[in-house]
Order: C-alpha cells, then sequence, then structure tokens
C-alpha cells in the first residue's frame, strides 16, 4: 500500500513538474523580490577590487551560460558578511557574501561555486521547489503569502538559510547543478580540478565554522567524489578553450 502511494506521489510531482503551476515571469519576479529584501538588509561590499574580481568571474559563467527563463540582464552584488555563500536567484540575481572568498580562494574556486548556482538557476531548480512547496501547503493560495517574501518561499528559491528556513534542494537537482555548473566553468575557461579543491576548502573550514552552502549541500565527501567522477569530460572541455580567464 505505502509503495502505491509514493508511486501515486511521484507521478503527480512529474505532472506538476510537466505542467507548470506557475511561469518563468512570476518566478523571476519572486526572485527579483527576494533580492531587494536582502540588499536591504545586508551590507554592500564597496571595495572596487573586490567587487571587479567577483563580476570578472560571474560575467564569465554568465558568457556561456544558456538562460531561457526570459532574464535579460545579471545583476552582481557582493555582500560583507561572514556568511561563507552565495546565490544565483531567477530573475538574473546572483549575491556573493565576503567570506566565500576565504575559502573559494582563487578565480576557479569561485567559477566552482557560481557555476553552480547558476545552474540551479537555468534548470528551474528554483520554480520546481516553490511548485511542490503550492503543492504541500494547498495550492495558488501560497502565491499571496510569496508576494510577501514569505521565509518558506525565501527558502525554496535557494536564500532560506539566512531567515532559518532550510529547504535543500534534491539529490536529483544537486547532482545536475553539479554536472552543469562543471561543464558552465569549464565551458568558461576556468579549471574545473578548482571544484575538487573548493569542496576540500568546504571540508577544512567546516572544522571551524560551519559553511551556509554546507547547511543545503550535500557533504563535501560526497560532492567531491560525484565531480571526480565528471572531471575527465570538463577538463576535455576546459582544454578546447583558446583564452583563458585572467580574473585577480
Amino acid at each position: 500500500m505505502m509503495k502505491k502511494i509514493h508511486y501515486v506521489i511521484v507521478i503527480f510531482l512529474f505532472f506538476c513538474k510537466s505542467m507548470p503551476l506557475i511561469d518563468d515571469q512570476q518566478v523571476n519576479k519572486m526572485g527579483v523580490e527576494a533580492f531587494e529584501k536582502i540588499k536591504s538588509e545586508t551590507p554592500i561590499e564597496k571595495d572596487p577590487n573586490i567587487n571587479r574580481y567577483v563580476k570578472c568571474v560571474a560575467n564569465q559563467i554568465l558568457s556561456v551560460a544558456r538562460d531561457d527563463t526570459g532574464v535579460k540582464e545579471w545583476e552582481i552584488v557582493v555582500f560583507r558578511s561572514e556568511q561563507i555563500n552565495a546565490f544565483a536567484l531567477p530573475g538574473g540575481k546572483i549575491g556573493v557574501y565576503t567570506a566565500l572568498l576565504k575559502v573559494a580562494k582563487d578565480q576557479d574556486q569561485l567559477a566552482a561555486v557560481l557555476g553552480h548556482e547558476v545552474g540551479h538557476v537555468i534548470k528551474r531548480h528554483g520554480r520546481d521547489r516553490i511548485q511542490s512547496q503550492m503543492v504541500a501547503m494547498g495550492g495558488l493560495e501560497i502565491l499571496g503569502s510569496i508576494l510577501g517574501n514569505d521565509p518558506t518561499i525565501m527558502g525554496a528559491l535557494g536564500v532560506g538559510a539566512q531567515y532559518g528556513v532550510i529547504l535543500p534542494f534534491t539529490r536529483s537537482q544537486e547532482s545536475e547543478a553539479d554536472i552543469v555548473g562543471l561543464k558552465l566553468m569549464a565551458r568558461a575557461g576556468f579549471n574545473p580540478t578548482g571544484a575538487i579543491t573548493l569542496w576540500q576548502n568546504m571540508k577544512d573550514a567546516s572544522d571551524k565554522q560551519i559553511p551556509e552552502l554546507l547547511s543545503t549541500h550535500p557533504a563535501p565527501d560526497t560532492r567531491i567524489k560525484q565531480l571526480q567522477e565528471k572531471l575527465p569530460e570538463a577538463m576535455a572541455i576546459y582544454n578546447m578553450v583558446p583564452n583563458k580567464p585572467q580574473c585577480k
């Protein structure tokens, strides 16, 4: 009986994904509103060198990302915070916290983070999670709370950890974002081995401080193993890129 119920739930969620309850325009609006909320609550880093560096890496990733969610232009903001975190939101928004730069220590490692987060957006993982929340909370009436930046929706978009709401992406979404992110950084000319080093650094950092990224992502050892399996393919892509970026 339980297996039958589980099967029905899986079919229902697949149907919801195939027949979206909300469209890209609505989700993009939610992402923009969530980003404005974060900007109003979090100090923005003004150092021109830090901003130039982060935007150099982010724009290189975005230059090779195939995004058909309706975003015309991306906004990249560096936040001054001790959170070891970064995120990308529907609607073309990227946030990077300065503490992340102590763990993602070079352009390749930062590209690994941003490639992964952008991967979530272009694969519409935020939309899928919002739809799951809509089903769980009773349907379309949840849209009313979305407009008020409901913490649950912030979590579904991928920025809920700082508001005490942690809604991890599913294992399949994480794996998909890993693969997309690894290919994005390779196409952009960033060395994919930086992704392995990044998660080794994350593992080391967790002995001193639990990075926000680890609250919503699989354990570093799991991630490292999965990335190592995909590394040969990514390196082949990387080696074909003639002009490698120099973001410093």
